[in-house]
């Protein structure tokens, strides 16, 4: 994905076989942004990957970037202590880590209700 259209992308890690598992989450900002990029990827291979299966793209049955740092937090990825194995997160464009976001969890709960409550 390009820079300033995704706040969240975690590729889950098997730590017995030492491997991804070969699947990754994506929050897109926009819509837009995440139409694209499977207009883009959609039954692409990656070429510096051993494997032949092209990507198969789809939406994602938890939605927004706070549905997902909760889904993490259920999950207990936060006891994950390699940081190349924990999920990447942008505030306003900007890098945090995984706990900086679970204190902001509160945060974003409250951006997401005055959203709702003000349109």
């Amino acid at each position: 994905p390009s820079q300033n259209t995704f706040n969240f992308l975690y590729l889950p890690y098997d730590y017995p076989r030492r491997r991804n598992l070969s699947y990754c989450f994506i929050n897109f900002e926009s819509e837009a942004a995440a139409l694209a990029f499977t207009e883009c990827w959609q039954k692409k291979r990656l070429a510096h990957f051993t494997s032949r299966k092209p990507l198969n793209i789809s939406f994602a049955d938890v939605q927004g970037l706070y549905a997902n740092i909760l889904q993490l937090k259920k999950k207990r990825v936060q006891r994950v202590k390699a940081l190349q194995c924990q999920p990447v997160l942008f505030r306003n464009g900007v890098r945090i880590g995984l706990e900086e976001a679970l204190q902001h969890e509160c945060t974003l709960a409250e951006e997401i209700v005055f959203t709702v409550l003000s349109l």
